[in-house]
């Protein structure tokens, strides 16, 4: 896990501005990043190259992601960032609805879980609407239990101190300009928010992993059983459903080549659980793992160096059976 450029527990400036007199542990980050637009050559690559850009040469401070940027975005972010010499730390923000959703229907135990396993430095939460912000204490406190690095929220605490309160274990908080900061400071004051510093989740016991497919995320143990098994062919949907009808519950893909990979890329959005990904060679593996927007498994059916096993845990999560 990459440790965070600051203590906890923190304000966090949305927007860059000058300086001026500012709270305790307030801080802002240095590099905002937006969505980029949809493009028919839409691919994780071009994503990684295009963040790349927008993120200065030798910085070191904060990079943040929108919260209106969809998840796998956000990932090809986390990307980039990871790819430099010296990563700066990467901090996703993601709206929610009231059903604990994010803008693009990725579920935000998923998203959490995903950007966790790849580095990310912190997770923010957004109240995507009214409705949302009434709820968000309550998905708050479940998105919690998920969490293994810091997590915070975004809310709009009114005109007293009582939601703040709802939040007595956010470890983040962030507003939209100086001003807003210099309120959550009043509030979090009141509230006796920060009491109790937060502290960071154990991680969870060896013998338990959460996968995570199509915006969904799945708890596995080791021992769990891979009962369907395909090679990525141009038939690749047929062949998929057919699995699903017979009521199978994890994928073990085959992907012999290029044009294989070039299969799985488009169609992966098709894949709803949880997938072992196998390529002969380690740079075709990692070329697939870039490509998957989600958590993959290995479960050693094509062997691959552990010094390469290393590096696809840390920079995709992997989870290595």
């Amino acid at each position: 896990m990459k440790p965070l450029a600051f203590p906890l527990p923190a304000l966090i400036c949305l927007e860059p501005g000058p300086e001026e007199p500012e709270p305790p542990l307030f801080r802002r980050p240095q590099t905002l990043l937006y969505a980029l637009p949809q493009r028919e050559d839409d691919s994780v690559s071009r994503w990684i190259e295009e963040f790349s850009i927008k993120i200065p040469e030798g910085e070191s401070g904060l990079v943040m992601a929108d919260c209106g940027m969809p998840v796998p975005q956000q990932r090809a972010a986390l990307l980039a960032c990871a790819r430099r010499p010296e990563p700066p730390p990467f901090i996703s923000c993601l709206a929610l609805d009231e059903e604990g959703l994010t803008l693009d229907g990725w579920d935000g135990e998923a998203a959490l879980i995903l950007l966790q396993s790849m580095g990310c430095a912190a997770v923010i939460f957004v109240p995507a609407d009214e409705e949302a912000l009434k709820e968000l204490p309550r998905l708050f406190s479940r998105l919690w239990q998920d969490a293994r690095i810091p997590v915070g929220v975004a809310p709009s605490f009114g005109g007293g101190a009582q939601i703040a309160a709802s939040f007595p274990r956010a470890s983040l908080l962030m507003g939209a300009d100086a001003a807003a900061c210099q309120d959550l400071a009043q509030r979090i004051a009141q509230a006796k928010l920060w009491t109790v510093p937060p502290s960071i989740a154990p991680p969870p016991e060896d013998d338990w992993f959460i996968a995570v497919s199509n915006g969904q995320d799945h708890l596995l143990d080791p021992a769990f059983d891979i009962d369907g098994q395909l090679e990525c062919q141009p038939d690749f949907i047929e062949q998929l459903m057919e699995l699903e009808i017979d009521g199978c519950d994890a994928l073990r893909l085959i992907l012999p080549d290029e044009d294989a990979l070039d299969v799985f890329a488009a169609e992966q959005y098709m894949i709803t659980m949880p997938l072992s990904l196998c390529a002969p060679d380690a740079a075709l593996m990692e070329r697939a793992l870039e490509a998957f927007a989600g958590r993959a498994v290995y479960d050693g059916s094509w062997p691959l160096p552990q010094e390469d096993l290393d590096r696809f845990v840390e920079r995709y999560g992997l989870i290595v059976l």
